[in-house]
Parts: C-alpha cells; sequence; structure tokens
C-alpha cells in the first residue's frame, strides 16, 4: 500500500475516532453527574446531509464555527495568532502516523519513532501557546501560563514513563516495542507504574480534570481560547479530537500491545477500537469524579506523585532489564 493511501486511511480513521472518543468523553462526564450530556444541536441546511444523532455532536461543533465569523482582535499578533491553529492542527494529524492503529500504521515502525511521536506532541501544545499568548487577552495570558508551567512538569512524566517501556523493549521503535508484547506480555501487566503515569499524563495533555486549569471557565473564560472564533477556534477542536485519539493509541501500542490479537490486522484494527473506547470511559470517569486543581496544587502533585511514580518505574524498567526478563 502507498505512503499517501496509508496517510490517508490513518487520518480517515483518526478523525472518526476522534469524534467518537469525544463525543463519550462528554457522555460520561454528564452521565456520572446525572446530566443528559450533549443534546444534537446542528444547522437546518447540514440536518438533511448529517442527520441529527448525537455521537456526532462533536462534528457538529466544528461545522457550526466554520459557518460562523472568524473575529481577529486587533492588538494581537495576527501572523502568530492565525498561523498556530493551522500548525498545530497539521502537526495533530501528523502524530497520528506515528502510532500502529492495530499493526496499521506509517512510520510505527522507524526506528525512532517514539522519539519523533513525543517531539511533535510537545510542538502541539507548543503552538497552543504561542496562539493564546499573541492574543494579548488577559484571559489568555493567564491560561497561557497555567499551561506553561504544568507543560514541562506533565512532559516530564509522560517522557520517562514512555522511556521505561523503551528499555523493557530495548527499541526506541513503537511497531518494535508493540512486537514484544505479543512475543511476551501486555507491558501494563509488566510495568503498571508506568501504565499509570502515562495515563495521567494524558489527562494533563487533554486538559482534563483535575488538571483543566488553564481552561477554568469560571475563572478565566476559555483560557487559551479566549480570542478564538470561527474557523480558528474550529481548527483548535479539530487537533484536539486528533491529539486525543494519538494520546490514547500511544498508550495502547506501549501498554497493552496495541492491540494485536492475531495476524489478521482487520481483527487486530477491531480490537484496537474497543480498546480506544476502554481507555477513554476510562479518562473520562476520572474527568468527571476529579475536582478541577489549583495550579499550585496541580504542580505540587505532579512533583509529588507523579513525578516519583515514573522515577521508579524507570528504575523498575532498568532492573527487569537487566534481570534479562524480557
Amino acid at each position: 500500500m502507498s505512503f499517501i493511501l496509508k496517510a490517508l486511511i490513518i487520518t480517515l480513521i483518526g478523525f472518526i475516532l476522534g469524534i467518537i472518543l469525544t463525543f463519550e468523553i462528554r457522555k460520561v462526564f454528564a452521565r456520572a453527574q446525572y446530566r443528559l450530556g450533549p443534546l444534537t444541536s446542528v444547522y437546518p441546511e447540514l440536518k438533511a446531509l448529517l442527520g441529527s444523532t448525537r455521537i456526532l455532536q462533536p462534528l457538529y461543533d466544528v461545522l457550526k464555527l466554520f459557518y460562523k465569523e472568524t473575529i481577529i482582535p486587533q492588538t494581537t499578533s495576527k501572523i502568530l495568532f492565525i498561523i498556530s491553529p493551522v500548525i498545530s492542527l497539521l502537526l495533530s494529524v501528523f502524530s497520528l502516523y506515528f502510532v500502529s492503529f492495530g499493526g496499521f500504521s506509517v512510520f510505527a515502525n522507524r526506528d525512532h519513532s517514539l522519539i519523533w511521536l513525543i517531539y511533535v506532541l510537545i510542538a502541539i501544545t507548543i503552538f497552543w501557546l504561542i496562539g493564546s499568548a499573541s492574543s494579548s487577552s488577559p484571559w489568555a495570558i493567564i491560561g497561557t501560563r497555567r499551561e506553561a508551567e504544568l507543560l514541562f512538569s506533565i512532559e516530564f512524566s509522560l517522557l520517562i514513563s514512555a522511556f521505561s517501556i523503551a528499555i523493557i523493549s530495548n527499541s526506541l521503535s513503537i511497531q518494535e516495542i508493540v512486537y514484544a508484547q505479543r512475543e511476551f506480555l501486555p507491558f501494563i501487566l509488566v510495568n503498571p507504574m508506568a501504565a499509570i503515569t502515562f495515563l495521567l499524563s494524558i489527562l494533563g495533555k487533554l486538559r482534563l480534570k483535575p488538571f483543566d486549569i488553564s481552561e477554568a471557565e469560571v475563572e478565566i473564560v476559555s483560557g487559551p481560547c479566549t480570542e478564538y472564533s470561527g474557523k480558528l477556534l474550529g481548527l483548535i477542536y479539530l487537533s484536539k479530537y486528533f491529539m486525543t485519539v494519538t494520546l490514547v493509541a500511544f498508550f495502547i501500542d506501549l501498554f497493552l500491545a496495541g492491540g494485536q490479537i492475531s495476524n489478521f490486522t482487520l481483527l487486530n484494527v477491531i480490537t484496537f477500537i474497543i480498546l480506544t473506547l476502554i481507555v477513554t470511559f476510562i479518562l473520562s470517569l476520572i474527568h468527571a469524579l476529579m475536582p478541577r486543581f489549583k495550579i499550585d496544587q496541580a504542580f505540587k502533585w505532579v512533583l509529588t506523585r507523579m513525578w516519583p511514580l515514573s522515577i521508579i518505574s524507570l528504575i523498575f524498567s532498568l532492573i527487569i532489564r537487566s534481570l534479562g526478563v524480557v
């Protein structure tokens, strides 16, 4: 299969999964709090084409934004304000190519695909910060500062957890890490501490509770997204949809053997999709049940709990590797 065709198929899978997983996060959050969840809201012109199923509400939200006017504040740095959401979206789509969708991927089999994926994920967040900081809104600036304070602490935990698994498998290739689990055990059973830390890091990367401090609506409107509207806000939404899929897929590849249970790609892809729904349900439940941290509480919690746990997982992986268990 050609590179372009693979890329198009994975982009389409990522787009559909992004809509479904975003809906799942909203739905679980609402039902856990005894609310109805997202109601159908779509333009009449689109209803005949798309229908009125609620599972597509995240798609309706983006389409609605594309129909609206994009307002650019006069005091903003226009080039950075406009280009940052575009680059974030492109990087979010690009990040999909480094994960293995049940054995189906573009770059997952490259020697250093794990490092490349981590770089891309960091770059997405940085461009979010650049765009919001350029808006000159006080609410966006506060949200950007909070996001920046959490960025490196959360990234450290995610980085150490990922490299703990790379040490066990003796590879920086995501596809090789998946194959190592097929031959041995899913690494969630070998190093559960790394899995827990990685899962908590995903909450921070996606701005879910208890790490949604940068988007605290009752305090700072929408934080980094306060001044964004119309098509640019729609691009930010889309980039978050794709990033959700990438992070969940990254977790499954590192700790759940990438969903590969047989030599049949189609069966592996189906298993992979089921695992994405399960992992997203766990993230959604934590998001629904946890209160929002203050920024100092979040930073202290990461430093005193997630960092030590990730370091312990790294040491544990080194011990396992030195003993030749895997």
